[in-house]
């Protein structure tokens, strides 16, 4: 207790000596000739260095400031803020009553006093002195600004005479540096009015939902009570107490005349008038996350291409940058389409989920994003993550028949890379990486009519090297079979077809392409089987591939952050956009023809271009091989969207109680995660198959299914009202001539030659009864005009079958004949013959080449066929009786090997058979 005493001595007879010394300063600048203010700081100085040794006043921190993240039309998406909320308003902007309430409660002499009041002071001394601790202080609003802005944070608690003592000779140095009313506007700014709320500006629209211009009397009263006791005056959680504070108020304010005691009673018996907004909410929680994240985060920023200099502006340590991305006032304008955003997160609702869904089915719900990107600029118009809200999942809403634990909230955002150093992968793009594939053969010289057996489980092999990938023998999905060229691949989607082109291309060259086309933050590994997307992406990388096409082979680096400003409107960062030509026009134009396939009837997604109409769309749907993500990502002119569905994979926490078999094991894919509640984790992958999404049970989910039909319903409100504008047309296709290869001995020379034609080459075996390997036909055929790259396929004898042999042809009609000689290899040359009987009219009534003899057709045999010409017989001269009929028929002449024709008159020599003899003949 004593030494108590002694303490308490030693810090009233400071504060006694500080009045004297003040009051001594105070004559001493009457009575000299030097100017008042210059001899009040000098004095003050010379106290703080000689007397009680202070340090000089610091420089002021700037006031912290909510900052605001804005639209691409300008509206406000958020307002945001970090350890503290604040609003900074001008003195001009609060009303009368604020600031005398405020003065009449904190400081009545406020006006008068150079900083310090003497008589306070002296008067807290005796107290403390008396209570033997101190109990009370006799800050000024000078002091307590002097306290909230040149104090550091970590002292501005303390109860020491030296912070005291500190605060009084600095103050009375600011009231000589700033005028009376910018002390006030700095106060009424930093004053903490509790719940995380700085400043008079912010506390008016927290408590009471109106700009602070609108504070009525009462409202003044109750927020400058809570200057004293932030909390516990706090008007939302203490409202008797703060009714109570409120009134002393109002009283203290009547007494030093700043209204009258009428006014006051008035006042005083009104409501509290509290109408709470909320602590600042925004309703794109995932893109300010994102936004914010690459201004302070260095790897995030490196990942957006965030220049170092604007960084370095922001501050040199992560935690210098959050402070002024959150803290500054900054106003950052980003690229965010409002009435885009709301569409795609309505399209999202609508295919993941179902109205009034129970939060324990929307939890076993898939992920669903749409991402769009502007070709030829790379802004980042529409980031929608749904069904599930953004949040922790600090608390499960259950379990589900396997003790998982159930969320419908999540931080995690698919979409984009979250750290250019960032472990987190992406998602397999599946088919929606080939028309990537595409782009870089027709770079590296390959024809769109390049073509390929795509049959399924063929042994993928070529310069690549591809077959040594394990025997690599992929599959289709479906069709996607047959002989197939760019345009039929893509449509078809196959499988096969793609393996086999970059069997030839190689995965390095694919991998150089789609990095300069926008895949900027993954690191896909050249293996083939990049060809069917197995490299992990992310789909804002998608989508800006994407634009590439769609802008004809420009490629501009995506940007969310447009501009920014500082809280006085200047300029602090300008987006330059970061394009540069990464494929050839041409090249792009045609991959943007051959897209036109898969949305198209007969394509995997074959409803889009209808619904998209007239709008010119195309778009390429994805599957992975294990139904893990599935995908559409597709463009008109103006947009480039992917998107996206699939299950967050990760740690997914289970229950003991509800499933000890899983949690009784200790092995490497089960680990404690919580002691207190026994609970373990493992990190577990879903898949979209035998799933119920949205009220409807899917067996399997692929790219037409859902991502196709979300992406649609999202890209028709985008487009709406818009200009349809064009793609151009690619310009026709590079052409060959079809060689001749009929009398070439060997396959070997063949591909030679249809290689030097720029075709390709595919030798088939046929089954027939020449010798083996005996050609049988080409198709085209020889001098045929075809795209370069086209099949030539050429049919080889198996010599499976026996020779053929001459069919029959008698009282088959002339063209039934025709048709049956030429199947069977023959030329036919027809010939008429006059017969009597009229039913032989019309039918063959002789071969030249005996039916069932043996005959090579490859020889080009020429059979001749009879065909009874009727003329009716000459009357006789007179009649003679009926002759008796003959019992036995006659019957058919044998045909004879070389029948001759019946004489007739000389014909006319334009009708004359080619060979002599008789009427007219058709070969």
């Amino acid at each position: 207790m004593h030494s108590l005493l002694q303490r308490s001595a030693g810090i009233s007879i400071r504060l006694a000596l500080l009045a004297v010394i003040t009051l001594a300063t105070a004559g001493l600048i009457s009575s000299l000739v030097l100017p008042a203010a210059v001899m009040a700081t000098s004095a003050v100085e010379t106290i703080e260095r000689d007397v009680f040794d202070v340090p000089p006043i610091p420089d002021a921190e700037p006031v912290i400031e909510n900052s605001f993240i804005y639209g691409a039309d300008g509206s406000e998406i958020a307002e945001i803020s970090f350890r503290e909320s604040r609003l900074t308003v001008s003195l001009d902007q609060v009303p009368k009553d604020v600031v005398n309430a405020v003065v009449a409660t904190e400081d009545a002499d406020f006006w008068t006093h150079d900083g310090v009041n003497l008589e306070s002071i002296v008067r807290a001394a005796a107290g403390n002195f008396v209570a033997g601790e101190i109990q009370s202080g006799a800050s000024t609003i000078t002091q307590q600004f002097v306290k909230n802005t040149y104090i550091d944070a970590d002292r501005r608690t303390e109860q020491s005479y030296d912070r005291k003592l500190q605060e009084a000779l600095w103050a009375v140095q600011i009231e000589q540096r700033l005028t009376k009313e910018e002390i006030l506007e700095g106060y009424l700014n930093r004053i903490p009015l509790g719940q995380g709320v700085y400043g008079v500006g912010k506390a008016a629209e927290r408590y009471f939902s109106v700009p602070v211009e609108e504070l009525n009397l009462g409202q003044s009263a109750t927020l400058a009570g809570m200057i004293r006791s932030p909390e516990g005056n706090n008007p939302i959680t203490n409202p008797e107490n703060a009714r109570e504070r409120r009134n002393i108020v109002l009283s203290q304010m009547a007494s030093e005349g700043f209204i009258s005691r009428e006014q006051a009673t008035a006042a005083q018996g009104t409501a509290l008038q509290v109408a709470p907004t909320e602590a600042s909410a925004t309703d794109e929680p995932f893109w300010v996350d994102f936004v914010t994240r690459q201004l302070y985060k260095q790897g995030a920023a490196e990942s957006m291409a965030i220049p170092q200099d604007l960084l370095d502006a922001l501050g040199t340590t992560e935690d210098d940058r959050i402070t002024s991305v959150f803290q500054s006032g900054l106003r950052i304008y980003t690229t965010l389409d409002p009435t885009l955003q709301q569409a795609a997160v309505e399209s999202i609702t609508e295919h993941l989920s179902y109205t009034d869904e129970p939060r324990d089915e929307l939890a076993r719900e898939p992920f669903g994003g749409i991402v769009s990107v502007v070709p030829g600029d790379g802004a980042i118009t529409t980031m929608a993550i749904g069904p599930f809200d953004y949040g922790a999942c600090a608390e499960p809403i259950g379990f589900d028949d396997e003790g998982r634990t159930l969320c419908d909230q999540t931080k995690f955002n698919p979409l984009v890379p979250a750290d250019a150093s960032s472990s987190r992968a992406g998602r397999q793009p599946g088919s929606s990486f080939k028309p990537l594939l595409i782009t870089a053969a027709l770079e590296a010289g390959f024809p769109p009519g390049w073509t390929a057996d795509s049959r399924s489980g063929q042994l993928i092999d070529g310069p690549a090297g591809c077959s040594d990938q394990k025997a690599w023998r992929p599959n289709n999905s479906g069709g996607g079979g047959g002989y197939l060229n760019m345009y039929t691949g893509v449509k078809a989607s196959s499988n096969v077809f793609h393996s086999k082109l970059i069997s030839e291309v190689g995965p390095a060259k694919v991998v150089d392409t789609a990095s300069r086309m926008g895949i900027f933050a993954s690191e896909i590994v050249p293996v083939c089987s990049v060809a069917l997307g197995t490299g992990e992406v992310f789909p804002l990388e998608m989508a800006a591939a994407y634009a590439t096409l769609a802008a004809r082979g420009e490629y501009c680096r995506p940007y969310a952050v447009s501009r920014i400003e500082t809280r006085d409107g200047k300029l602090l960062y300008e987006h330059t956009p970061d394009c540069t030509q990464a494929i050839d026009q041409s090249i792009a134009d045609r991959v943007i023809d051959i897209m036109k396939g898969p949305v198209n009837p007969g394509g995997t997604a074959p409803r889009i271009a209808g619904e998209m109409r007239p709008h010119p769309v195309r778009g390429k749907t994805g599957t992975t091989q294990d139904y893990r993500d599935a995908w559409f990502v597709g463009y008109v002119p103006q947009l480039a969207t992917a998107a996206w569905v699939g299950y967050p994979n990760g740690v997914a926490t289970y229950s003991c109680e509800l499933n000890p078999d899983r949690c009784a094991a200790k092995d490497s894919s089960c680990f404690e995660v919580n002691t207190e509640t026994d609970t373990r984790g493992c990190v577990e992958t879903r898949y979209l198959e035998g799933q119920v999404i949205a009220g409807q049970y899917r067996k399997r989910v692929f790219g037409g299914t859902i991502p196709a039909p979300m992406w649609s319903a999202y890209m028709q409100q985008a487009m709406s009202g818009r200009d349809a504008g064009s793609f151009p047309a690619p310009g026709r296709q590079p052409g060959a001539k079809v060689p001749d290869l009929s009398a070439v001995k060997s396959t070997g020379a063949m591909r030679s030659i249809v290689e030097e034609a720029n075709l390709r080459l595919f030798v088939k075996k046929v089954e027939d009864y020449r010798p083996v390997n005996t050609f049988v036909r080409q198709i085209p055929a020889a001098g045929s005009s075809v795209a370069a790259g086209s099949a030539v396929i050429v049919e080889l004898s198996d010599g499976s079958l026996p020779m053929p042999t001459v069919p029959r042809f008698i009282g088959m009609t002339a063209d039934e004949a025709k048709t049956a000689g030429l199947d069977a290899g023959f030329t036919v040359v027809i010939q008429q013959k006059v017969t009597t009987v009229q039913t032989d009219n019309g039918l063959v009534l002789e071969q030249s080449l005996a039916p069932g003899s043996k005959v090579d057709p490859s020889t080009n045999p020429q059979i001749v066929l009879q065909v009874g010409k009727y003329e009716a017989p000459s009357p006789s001269p007179s009649p003679s009786p009926d002759p008796k009929p003959d019992p036995k028929p006659k019957p058919d002449p044998k045909p004879k090997p070389d029948p001759k024709p019946d004489p007739t008159p000389t014909p006319d020599p334009s009708t004359a058979p080619a060979e002599g003899g008789g009427g007219g003949t058709d070969t």
